[in-house]
C-alpha cells in the first residue's frame, strides 16, 4: 500500500532542489526573506521576569518609595506622567508594528505558493495582487484568536466584574480552564496549520474566500483522514527535528559572524578609551548601539536564509499532498515525474 502522505516526501524534497539549484544569489535572497515572514520552524518564546519588588527588603524599608522623594526633580523629560505616556505609546506602537507584520505574513504565504509554483519568486508584484486574499486570510485568523481568547477570557472577566472572592477553592476550580486553554490553542494552531497548508492554495486555485476553501477542502480530509492525519504526524515530528537542525546550524553560523563583530568592537573600544571616551558615554554608546544593531540585522538574515529551505520543502509538502487528493487542487502536477505514484489520477505529467 502505498501512502500518499509519504510519498510526497519526495516529492518535496525533488521540487525543493530543483527550485534552488543552482544556486541563484537573488532566488535565495528573495526565498529567505518570505521565509522570515511565513516561516513556521524554530522555537519562539515570551519570558517573563518580575522586576517590581521581590519581598525582601532592606533594614527599616516599609517596601514603599519614600514620601519625600523630589518627583519635579527628575531630569528633564522623565516625569511620572511623560514616562506613563512613553510606556503607553511603546505598547501601542509595538501593537501596530504586530498587526502590519501579522498582515504582510498573511500576504506572504500567497507569494510563496505562487514562488514555489511557478518558480519565478518575486515580492512586489505578487504582493499587491495578492493583498485581497491575504486580508481575507489575516481577518480569518484574527477571528480565531479573538475566539479563543474569549472563550478563556469570559470566565475571568465574570469573576473579576462580578466581585467574586478570590480563595483557594477559585484556584481550584482554575484548573479545568487552563486544560481547556491548552486545547483550545492546541485545536487553533491546528486549523491556521491546516489553513495555511491547504486552504491557502485552494483559495489561489479557485479564488475563494478562507470559509469557502474551508468548505472545499472539508471533504478531502475526511475522505483522506488517515493521509491527512499522517501529514499532521510526519509535519510535527519532521517540524521538531527541523527547529533542532535550524538552530544548531544558525548557531554555528553566528557564531563565525560574530567574531568581525567582536574584533571591529573590540578595535573601536580601544580607540574611544583612548580618544578619553568612556563606554558609558553618548558617542560610544551610539557607535557600539549601530555595531548591535548590525549584528541583529546579520543574525536575522542569517537565521532566514538558513531556514528558508526547510520551509520550502515544508511548502512543497502541502502541495503534493494536496494534488493527491484532489487533480482540481494540484499547483504542482508541472513538477511530478512520469512514474510518480502519488499523482491522482487523470494529471498530467511533466
Amino acid at each position: 500500500m502505498s501512502w500518499k502522505a509519504i510519498d510526497a516526501l519526495d516529492d518535496a524534497r525533488d521540487a525543493t532542489a530543483s527550485l534552488l539549484l543552482p544556486f541563484d544569489a537573488g532566488r535565495w535572497a528573495r526565498l529567505a526573506i518570505i521565509a522570515l515572514f511565513v516561516g513556521s520552524i524554530g522555537g519562539g518564546g515570551t519570558s517573563f521576569s518580575n522586576t517590581g519588588n521581590t519581598g525582601v527588603t532592606a533594614p527599616g524599608d516599609t517596601g514603599t518609595p519614600p514620601s519625600d522623594l523630589p518627583v519635579d526633580g527628575l531630569p528633564g523629560f522623565a516625569t511620572p506622567e511623560n514616562l506613563a505616556l512613553l510606556a503607553g505609546g511603546i505598547v501601542v506602537a509595538g501593537i501596530v508594528l504586530l498587526l502590519v507584520w501579522s498582515f504582510a505574513s498573511a500576504v506572504m504565504q500567497f507569494v510563496f505558493v505562487d514562488g514555489v509554483v511557478s518558480k519565478d519568486v518575486r515580492i512586489r508584484t505578487p504582493f499587491r495582487e495578492r493583498l485581497r486574499l491575504g486580508a481575507r486570510l489575516f481577518a480569518f485568523q484574527v477571528g480565531i484568536l479573538l475566539a479563543v481568547v474569549l472563550v478563556i477570557g469570559l470566565p475571568i472577566l465574570a469573576v473579576v466584574l462580578g466581585g467574586i472572592a478570590v480563595s483557594g477553592l477559585m484556584f481550584l476550580l482554575a484548573i479545568p480552564l487552563v486544560f481547556l486553554a491548552i486545547l483550545l490553542f492546541l485545536v487553533a494552531g491546528l486549523i491556521q496549520q491546516l489553513t495555511t497548508d491547504f486552504v491557502v492554495p485552494t483559495m489561489i486555485a479557485e479564488d475563494k474566500h478562507v470559509l469557502s476553501s474551508w468548505r472545499r477542502v472539508a471533504p478531502l480530509f475526511r475522505a483522506e483522514l488517515s493521509e491527512f492525519g499522517l501529514y499532521v504526524l510526519i509535519r510535527f515530528v519532521l517540524g521538531i527535528l527541523a527547529s533542532i537542525g535550524v538552530g544548531i546550524a544558525t548557531a554555528l553560523v553566528l557564531l563565525v559572524v560574530a567574531i568581525p563583530f567582536a574584533i571591529v568592537g573590540g578595535a573601536l573600544f580601544l580607540a574611544l578609551n583612548a580618544a578619553g571616551f568612556g563606554f558609558f558615554a553618548p558617542v560610544s554608546l551610539g557607535v557600539f548601539g549601530v555595531l548591535g544593531v548590525l549584528f541583529v540585522l546579520t543574525a536575522i538574515a542569517v537565521s532566514a536564509l538558513v531556514q528558508m529551505p526547510v520551509v520550502t520543502f515544508f511548502r512543497y509538502y502541502s502541495l503534493f499532498l494536496l494534488g493527491s487528493a484532489d487533480e482540481e487542487l494540484d499547483l504542482v502536477s508541472q513538477f511530478r515525474t512520469d512514474d510518480d505514484s502519488s499523482a491522482p489520477e487523470g494529471a498530467t505529467p511533466a
